[in-house]
């Protein structure tokens, strides 16, 4: 008789990807400037009166005469907004801005090697990158401010100037953004080169400058106003702000030349809303409270929350 005993173990471990892109034609605009312990609720309507004729549901009324929304209420991306109109009513400020572009980004009006070096580019980030990057080119598609957002720890509310100061980066970058496209009307790259095949798109609407570049830069330009961020993560927000633009490029949605010119004139935006060369009492004071978190945030564990942005117009 004999006895034997053996063992065997393994380990296996394997990784994978996904990634799907789906949209749909109805809007939750409605729901979305709200915090989520304020979105819908389930209620159960019972408009019969009880034994003694008293209404189910309660019908007290208070005086509303003189009464107004309180301004620390407001969501802080509706702020943003708020400025945003102020910069638009200031256009004759900042429409001249694209004067610090240079041939290096508008080569492409005059010079067909500048477009097909430009192509051939795209072509070769397709092959080397596309395939490796493409979760994150199609999260960035329209959620690329969480990004800066997650970058700051920025979450719960617990810091809307910090909020709507990206916000406002965002709403502000989109309005330069529009009328400069408008006003060179370049076409796509996968127009001139179908090879590309972009995921996605292209969107609706012309390629310079970037969009995201423009937005994205802005972003990280007025963030870098704060000391405590431009002390501790200035490297990291302006490698965030190129690799958004790069990502673009890599869908084949935009030009090199593209992103560098979104970058110029998010710098040259930045530098006339700072320096008060276009005007925004409201984005001051969204500038203002910004800083103000970050400093009680660096000499206390808690951020008070008192009303933080007076607003006083335009």
């Amino acid at each position: 008789m004999g006895y034997g005993y053996g063992y065997g173990y393994g380990y296996g471990y394997g990784y994978g990807y996904g990634y799907g892109y789906g949209g749909g034609g109805s809007s939750g605009g409605a729901m979305k400037n709200m915090p989520l312990e304020l979105g819908p609720k389930v209620w159960t309507l019972d408009y019969t009166p009880n034994t003694v004729g008293d209404p189910d549901l309660p019908q007290n009324k208070l005086p509303g005469v003189g009464l107004k929304y309180a301004q620390a209420l407001w969501d802080p991306a509706l702020v943003a907004g708020v400025a945003a109109t102020e910069f638009a009513g200031q256009f004759a400020a900042w429409s001249g801005l694209d004067s610090v572009l240079t041939a290096a980004e508008t080569g492409w009006q005059s010079n067909q090697g500048f477009i097909t070096d430009e192509l051939n580019y795209l072509l070769a980030l397709m092959a080397d990158d596309r395939d490796r990057y493409m979760p994150e080119i199609l999260m960035q598609a329209d959620g690329a401010p969480l990004y800066w957002m997650q970058l700051l720890n920025v979450g719960g509310g617990e810091k809307p100037g910090t909020n709507a100061l990206i916000n406002f980066a965002q709403r502000v970058g989109e309005i330069a953004a529009l009328y400069f496209k408008a006003k060179y009307a370049r076409v796509r790259p996968s127009a001139l080169c179908a090879g590309l095949l972009p995921p996605f798109g292209p969107p609706r609407h012309p390629a310079f400058p970037s969009g995201h570049s423009l937005t994205g830069h802005l972003t990280t330009y007025l963030l870098l106003q704060i000391n405590e961020v431009n002390a501790g993560l200035a490297i990291e927000l302006n490698w965030l702000a190129d690799r958004v633009a790069k990502n673009r490029e890599r869908a084949g949605l935009h030009y090199p030349s593209d992103s560098a010119a979104g970058q110029k004139l998010g710098k040259a935006i930045a530098d006339g809303l700072t320096s008060g060369a276009i005007p925004s009492n409201t984005f001051n004071n969204i500038l203002a409270a910004a800083k103000d978190e970050a400093t009680k945030t660096s000499t206390s564990t808690t951020v008070a929350p008192t009303p933080w942005w007076p607003l006083s117009g335009p």
